[in-house]
């Protein structure tokens, strides 16, 4: 279960990375913790979609999965989301400038 928490959290990833130009730095991990799982699944069954075979051969079903991978993501949400207002506020301040 846990290969399949890293890949659909990658994409996740990314696609909140692609993002940050079209909204700000706090805007971010709420697309990850809300929209980025499904981008990231849908991700998965376009690039993986085989490795589902393996992971009910295991006995995990695809909602458990994505049930898992969800929730995790979005307690993971409050944290990034305190990150990214701890990175914006030391921009502000310009404490992560070169002056």
């Amino acid at each position: 279960m846990w290969k399949f928490y890293r890949d659909v959290t990658l994409f996740a990833l990314l696609f909140s990375v692609v993002a940050i130009p079209f909204g700000s730095l706090l805007t971010t991990p709420i697309v990850f913790g809300v929209l980025g799982t499904p981008v990231g699944l849908l991700a998965y069954i376009y690039f993986q979609k085989a490795e589902f075979y393996g992971y009910y051969n295991l006995g995990y079903t695809r909602y458990r999965l994505v049930t898992k991978t969800w929730l995790i993501n979005l307690c993971a949400t409050p944290i990034l989301l305190l990150i990214a207002l701890i990175i914006s506020k030391l921009i502000t301040l310009g404490a992560l400038t070169n002056s």
